[in-house]
């Protein structure tokens, strides 16, 4: 299914994450994640913030399984963005893949057949 054309920013953005959290799994050792972790953390982490605020205004009125899910996951990833660890940046990496997988398999094509009068609406604010 083609994406609604008010989720398809968000999608690209969601290209961009999966490349972050690839990155950070095919590290060789926890000393090379941790590396790129300090190179991209100031960014990704400005980048998801403006990311979720997004997603949680889009789902902010809805209750249900899929916003519950998505709100519980972005606190998940909050919390990680604060890794130390290489273990917690391969956890951190894992759950971004699996939320973004989340959103363009569930969320966004519950919002776009169930919710698209709230979408169309927040965009003509």
């Amino acid at each position: 299914m083609k994406r609604s054309e008010l989720l398809q920013p968000l999608s690209r953005e969601h290209h961009t994450a999966l490349v972050y959290a690839k990155r950070l799994l095919d590290s060789q050792d926890d000393e090379s994640r941790l590396q790129y972790w300090c190179q991209i953390k100031g960014e990704l982490t400005t980048e998801l913030e403006q990311h979720f605020a997004i997603e949680e205004r889009y789902v902010e009125s809805l209750k249900g399984p899929l916003p519950e899910r998505l709100l519980d996951e972005h606190q998940q990833l909050r919390r990680l963005l604060q890794a130390e660890t290489g273990t917690e940046l391969s956890e951190f990496a894992v759950l971004l893949k699996n939320h973004v997988r989340f959103e363009e398999r569930e969320l966004f094509p519950w919002l776009e057949t169930a919710h698209y009068d709230i979408l169309k609406r927040m965009l003509e604010q």
